[in-house]
């Protein structure tokens, strides 16, 4: 990632951080030769703001330069933070985290293949609603990506096995709502465990809920043990839209030492 910033926000970025976070990767505009998907332009005034989207590169400020990605101070920016706002603009997605077996990650426009073939498995949509045809599913996807993604940061992830790379599952955050669902040639091996365990931990670190929830059809047997392995109990409400019952878990004054 290439920091493009003036002289004025270099100096005020040089007293927040002592020379220590930007330094190394600063280039001026006058001097960026590489390609706009790898910059991203911290501004100073809305001129800038204006260059960047014509040059096809991110930009982050204060609130008057008229970024989408805005901050109150320049004092709030770090290299995490920056990276993410470059992959968003980009429509790269962002790397969620990983367990002992798994990469998760955003869903990509790209991965819709994959993931076609993940709901053709036996067993897979059993208790789950199926994608749309490709099409709707694209345009859906989009929208998911853009407002879900883009606003709250969190949503439906991707499960990936870090041995073989390929798609194994999906899983994360509607809300306070959690689901998951696992390939079935892996299913008893304890990968829905170890990536639930993940977003539970995700949750309680990056969120402000006090709790999560799953829906679960009282059928989905495996399910059922699954949110009860995790400390989900069930509440004694209903969905009656798809006849599931309701487990919740308070994820708030937990010690990270739970049984894993």
């Amino acid at each position: 990632m290439i920091i493009i910033i003036d002289e004025a926000s270099a100096k005020l970025a040089s007293f927040y951080y002592h020379d220590e976070i930007f330094k190394p990767q600063w280039k001026c505009a006058a001097d960026m030769s590489s390609a706009p998907t790898d910059c991203i332009w911290i501004v100073s005034n809305r001129q800038q703001k204006h260059i960047a989207d014509s040059l096809g590169i991110a930009s982050v400020g204060e609130p008057q330069c008229g970024t989408r990605y805005a901050v109150e101070s320049l004092a709030e920016l770090d290299i995490e933070y920056l990276e993410r706002v470059r992959r968003r603009y980009n429509h790269i997605p962002w790397d969620i985290g990983e367990t002992d077996r798994c990469l998760i990650r955003e869903l990509s426009l790209s991965d819709l293949p994959a993931l076609y073939e993940l709901y053709d498995k036996p067993g897979m949509t059993d208790f789950v609603e199926p994608l749309y045809d490709y099409e709707t599913e694209l345009e859906y996807q989009k929208a998911y990506i853009e407002n879900m993604y883009g606003f709250y940061e969190y949503g439906m992830w991707l499960v990936f096995s870090k041995e073989t790379g390929k798609l194994i599952g999906r899983a994360g955050l509607e809300h306070n709502e959690m689901g998951y669902m696992i390939a079935p040639e892996l299913w008893n091996q304890g990968y829905a465990t170890e990536v639930c365990r993940f977003i539970i931990d995700y949750a309680r670190e990056n969120t402000d809920f006090e709790e999560l929830y799953c829906r679960i059809d009282e059928k989905n047997t495996a399910s059922v043990r699954l949110a009860k392995k995790l400390g989900f109990t069930n509440s004694g409400h209903m969905d009656d839209d798809i006849h599931a019952s309701i487990y919740r878990k308070n994820i708030k004054n937990i010690k990270n030492n739970e049984k894993h």
